[in-house]
């Protein structure tokens, strides 16, 4: 189960709405450089990128991508 998670940053709202209407599961991620909020996980990187004006990274997780917001 996905712990809640409220987000204050303007575009992290924005990307887990993108996210949410593409019908793309938000998980809470904490990443690498101590990053930490809203990602998806997804095979192919345009399925995430496409939903979103929001400038992403991503990181290669060798079976798919985990999707975020730059910060």
């Amino acid at each position: 189960m996905e712990e809640h998670h409220n987000y204050d940053k303007k575009n992290y709202q924005r990307f887990v709405e993108d996210m949410e209407d593409a019908g793309l599961e938000i998980h809470h991620y904490r990443g690498r450089f101590y990053w930490e909020g809203p990602s998806v996980h997804v095979d192919d990187l345009q399925e995430a990128l496409c939903e979103t004006r929001v400038p992403c990274q991503w990181d290669s997780l060798g079976l798919g991508y985990v999707v975020y917001p730059k910060g």
